[in-house]
């Protein structure tokens, strides 16, 4: 062993609390290491020092006080959606859906591939809004699994217009 990983665990060794086996490696450094022994010697000696310390009693009325200015909070389950965070997942997912119509109905026209670039932007923004209300939500605590599993299905929706632009639907034009 190296003095540093000693002397990690010295405290340790000396309120006896290493296994059998780590402390016969560290007694086995202890026996040719002169740094570590002093500082073993000196750790026994503040032990047997605290141990002549008389321990104080505590107050009678400790635990009653402590617990009338605890404020008493009443058991929640381990998982409850409340209507805010599924308001939230739900208007997530509808900016989604209307994403992906949006995307739909601009591929249907023969506009489509001026708009497509500006299109794929938007969503990429889009998905980044979802991401930093994420992180806002998860600094508060509200993040449901509803909108986890937006963020799952944003990078399909990024995939799809990804395969769509290397092999773009067929757009007819309508003349007029």
């Amino acid at each position: 062993m190296r003095c540093l990983d000693v002397q990690m665990e010295l405290q340790a060794y000396a309120d006896g609390e290493l296994s059998p086996e780590r402390a016969a490696l560290l007694e086995q450094h202890l026996t040719g290491c002169d740094g570590c022994r002093a500082e073993l010697a000196r750790l026994q000696a503040v032990v047997a020092a605290l141990e002549t310390w008389p321990l104080v009693a505590e107050p009678v009325q400790l635990t009653a006080h402590v617990m009338a200015r605890v404020r008493p909070r009443p058991a929640l389950p381990a998982f409850r959606l409340r209507w805010s965070d599924f308001a939230i997942s739900l208007a997530g997912a509808g900016l989604a859906f209307a994403a992906v119509l949006a995307w739909h109905y601009l591929a249907s026209t023969s506009l489509a591939h001026l708009y497509h670039a500006q299109m794929v932007l938007r969503l990429e923004m889009l998905r980044l809004e979802v991401l930093l209300l994420i992180q806002r939500l998860a600094r508060t605590g509200t993040v449901t699994w509803g909108l986890l599993s937006l963020v799952g299905i944003t990078p399909i929706i990024v995939l799809a217009l990804a395969v769509w632009e290397r092999e773009p639907f067929p757009i007819q034009e309508y003349a007029p």
